[in-house]
């Protein structure tokens, strides 16, 4: 079902879940705006007729949803899940593609393996430095298919909104803490 018009509505709604995802403190919450944006994404490959990367973030919003109730649980989720949903992410690559292999398939194959171990992740932190590999693979393939212009946006607005919350809360946010350590612990010696 090829139409542009609510593939690119989709793809709107997949960037603004994305872009509050990094915006929130607790992991619960990343992976709630991540589970969001996963869906209006697959509705968008939808309506591109891409059945392969629909095929491929539809598996990354059962692993989102799997790892959010380990989070609730305050839980680590077992390293065996993210090897089992990164080898239904592999799977859904040859029930998709039956025609010839395409290189390109393997930016986008390679970024969904990387978020099935990212999102495992409990620290933020962590989660917001490594989701930058992933996301510049998931632009490139986006680009290159020609996806809608909103699709391969969603990833851009994801890597924009991912650095400037690693500068505020990692960068600027540590380099201010410890001025405001610094501070206190001159005022405790005096």
């Amino acid at each position: 079902m090829d139409n542009p018009i609510l593939a690119l509505i989709a793809s709107f709604f997949a960037m603004a879940f994305v872009v509050c995802a990094y915006f929130v403190k607790k992991k619960s919450l990343y992976l709630s705006f991540q589970a969001l944006c996963i869906l209006f994404l697959a509705i968008s490959y939808f309506f591109e007729c891409n059945y392969f990367a629909m095929l491929g973030v539809t598996c990354g919003l059962a692993r989102t949803l799997t790892f959010f109730v380990y989070e609730q649980k305050d839980e680590t989720a077992p390293i065996w899940l993210a090897f089992v949903f990164a080898g239904v992410t592999v799977a859904s690559y040859f029930v998709t593609n039956t025609q010839a292999f395409k290189p390109l398939d393997l930016m986008c194959l390679a970024a969904l393996v990387m978020y099935a171990f990212i999102f495992r992740i409990r620290n933020l932190k962590i989660v917001r430095f490594t989701m930058l590999a992933p996301t510049v693979l998931s632009i490139l393939y986006n680009t290159l298919v020609g996806a809608a212009i909103f699709t391969s946006l969603s990833y851009v607005f994801e890597l924009t909104a991912n650095v400037v919350s690693i500068f505020r809360y990692h960068i600027i946010g540590d380099h201010n803490k410890s001025i405001h350590n610094e501070h206190i612990k001159e005022n405790t010696n005096e």
